[in-house]
Formats: C-alpha cells, sequence, structure tokens
C-alpha cells in the first residue's frame, strides 16, 4: 500500500501553517514502508502531480474552523468534506461581484 501524508497550508498565515510544520516533524521519524510524508505548503499543483504516482491513499493535514476549541483533531472523511469545505466562487459569481477583468 501506497500512502502520501500531505502537510498544507500557509506558514504566513499563523495557524494555516500547521499542516507544514506537522509534515516536517513526522518527515523526520521513522515511516512505515510506503508511507510518504511531504510538505505541499499552497502548492495544490504539485500536489495533483504527485498524486498521479498511484496512491492508495492521501492524509491531508491541515488547520480547519470547525467550531471546535483550538487543538482539537479532527478527521473529515471524503463523504462529508462539502459539509465543511466553503463554496469556492465561479467565474460567473466573481463576474456578478465585480470581480471580472
Amino acid at each position: 500500500m501506497k500512502v502520501l501524508v500531505a502537510g498544507v497550508g500557509n506558514v504566513l498565515l499563523g495557524d494555516d501553517g500547521f499542516g507544514v510544520e506537522v509534515a516536517g516533524r513526522l518527515g523526520a521519524a521513522p515511516l512505515p514502508d510506503g508511507v510518504r510524508v511531504a510538505d505541499f505548503g499552497v502548492r495544490g499543483v504539485q500536489l495533483a502531480h504527485e498524486l498521479l504516482d498511484g496512491y492508495d491513499g492521501l492524509v491531508l493535514i491541515d488547520a480547519v474552523r470547525l467550531g471546535d476549541p483550538p487543538g482539537t483533531l479532527s478527521i473529515i472523511e471524503p463523504e462529508t468534506w462539502a459539509e465543511h469545505a466553503a463554496p469556492v466562487p465561479d467565474a460567473q459569481d466573481l463576474a456578478r461581484r465585480g470581480c471580472s477583468r
């Protein structure tokens, strides 16, 4: 089994650098065979390319506001991610808000 553990986040935004810091610490620890830990920061395209290498599993480590006390660890399964994700505006939404070029 091949698993990618990806730390994501922007270290310039305080607690948003949480995933990056965890990836750095995990990367220095002994890991089971088939587990790769990497800091992807804000490089989502690089993460997408890495996933093309055929992983069986992906663990994303990031700070997310869920309304729990700071320091609470949560597991968000793919089936429930839509409940927690912020809506992403499409081009029409941006144009209606006057954000088009």
